[in-house]
């Protein structure tokens, strides 16, 4: 029988995964207290990441032939690209801001529910195996990046993401029009009878992104924060 959502055998990759992640990040947290060495914490875990990815997509090939090596699902490609992004891209970067948020919450959402998980008869079918463990370091490298500071939650880089999600889709737009493949849930529902499509998802996310950074602002700057800045501006250009 093959392994189910929720079943024994994902429970238990869950809690070995989430305990895991939880002790490389305080052990990276204590150990990496210079700049270079959180540099190299997270380069370090964004190769490992890419290795994962392009280890699942070989796999891939290798189970169902005639799959491109490309991945075309939404978490495969930000895999990919997060992998690619934290080797190189610097500290705090307009890029790094969207595909950490991004790589968060497919990485927690394709661990916790993941709809792949029948592909074979247990989970540890190359192809199931590789794409739970990139799913896992998606979600630890994210907030391994949260924690050290390598990404501040920022509202002057509020447009990272949908710029980001733009081209996202452009890149699924490629694979359905061209490469005649699913991609990106642009022609189907992320999750059966639902309407979660690309659209609506990028809706709800750039909302709660949004949110996530006006009550972040506001905890931080209290006073300076943009919104009481903005009102105050307003406020000041009335009185005029």
């Amino acid at each position: 029988m093959a392994p189910k959502v929720f079943g024994t055998e994902h429970i238990i990759y869950m809690i070995v995964s989430f305990v895991i992640t939880a002790l490389a990040i305080v052990l990276i947290k204590l150990f990496c207290k210079s700049e270079k060495a959180k540099t190299i914490a997270v380069k370090v875990s964004g190769a490992l990441l890419l290795f994962s990815i392009l280890l699942n997509r070989y796999f891939c090939t290798i189970c169902w032939k005639g799959e491109p090596f490309m991945p075309a699902s939404l978490c495969g490609t930000v895999s990919m690209v997060f992998g690619f992004l934290a080797i190189v891209c610097k500290k705090d970067s307009a890029p790094l801001h969207f595909i950490t948020y991004t790589g968060l919450l497919t990485g927690l959402i394709s661990t916790v529910y993941p709809v792949y998980i029948g592909q074979g008869p247990t989970v540890f079918y190359s192809a199931t195996i590789t794409s739970l463990i990139h799913h896992s370091l998606s979600f630890y490298l994210a907030l391994l990046i949260f924690v050290l500071g390598y990404v501040t939650p920022n509202l002057k880089k509020w447009h990272a993401w949908p710029l980001g999600y733009f081209a996202l889709v452009t890149y699924g737009l490629y694979n359905v029009k061209i490469l005649n493949r699913e991609s990106m849930s642009i022609n189907s529902p992320l999750i059966a009878g639902t309407p979660f499509n690309w659209f609506y998802l990028g809706l709800i996310f750039i909302a709660v992104y949004t949110v996530f950074l006006l009550v972040f602002d506001i905890v931080k700057y209290k006073k300076d924060c943009l919104v009481v800045t903005a009102f105050n501006k307003i406020k000041n250009f009335f009185k005029k």
